[in-house]
């Protein structure tokens, strides 16, 4: 039986982000499960016009379970590397659930893992002198528990928040746990896959964002750009993820 592996992403206009990350990722799972197919697929509709207005084209999950079919693909494997079971995973992922096809559930899904949030510490680990405020996406459509559990195996220098004005920990939670760590030094580092225009503008922009607004509050603020998967050692989580489900396909 011929078994295929998509990797689906929310997606990136970015060239530099897409091959450092979401080609790379790609590239390590073909090496791992060389008798795999391996290929991409993109979320957001947004991200896969702009592409293709660019002659760069992107298929949808959906788009791509039919293309593998028709190829006669017996087995396949959907890895999201969106962080949490939120809308996008949801809406555009589970619903492909189908005797052919799989999805391994997302990284932080629960219960949590431990050995994650350990991994994802050990790629912002340098900072001593500073509390690490970790800044994920949140969501809009339902409340995600996945942060404040996260909060709940962090230590006092250690801050969970969300972008995502609907879904909490919130900005405001993050400076009432910052006031009780009596923090006078912050970096700033994203809870998110490639980081991208989140980065770019909820976290570190010019303006309203979450490093504009602790520096009204005074803090000195320091910011790690680079999304979790820059990190070989958090990829490689994925691997782990496909190995475990994978293991009775050969």
């Amino acid at each position: 039986m011929r078994k295929a592996i998509i990797i689906i992403s929310f997606g990136s206009a970015d060239d530099s982000i897409r091959e450092k990350i979401f080609d790379k990722l790609a590239a390590e799972v073909k090496n791992f499960f060389p008798t795999y197919e391996v290929r991409q697929a993109f979320t957001s509709n947004f991200m896969i016009k702009k592409l293709a207005r660019r002659k760069i084209f992107i298929a949808t999950p959906a788009e791509e379970i039919n293309k593998l079919r028709a190829e006669g693909f017996g087995k396949i494997f959907i890895l999201p590397t969106h962080l949490t079971p939120g809308e996008e995973f949801d809406n555009k992922i589970k619903i492909c659930a189908a005797p052919d096809v799989e999805i391994i559930p997302p990284l932080m899904s629960e219960p949590l893992d431990k050995k994650i949030f350990a991994t994802i510490l050990d790629c912002f680990k340098k900072f001593d002198d500073e509390d690490l405020v970790l800044i994920g996406h949140g969501s809009p459509h339902r409340h995600n528990p996945v942060y404040e559990n996260l909060q709940r195996l962090a230590d006092k220098k250690i801050h969970v928040g969300v972008i995502e004005e609907t879904d909490t920990p919130n900005f405001s939670d993050v400076v009432e746990r910052l006031k009780i760590s009596r923090a006078e030094k912050i970096l700033l580092a994203p809870l998110l896959f490639n980081g991208g225009v989140h980065v770019a503008e909820d976290i570190a922009g010019e303006k309203n964002s979450w490093l504009s607004r602790f520096a009204a509050l005074g803090y000195k603020v320091r910011v790690i750009r680079d999304g979790l998967g820059t990190f070989e050692n958090f990829r490689r989580l994925y691997i782990e993820k496909i190995r475990e489900r994978t293991k009775n396909f050969g």
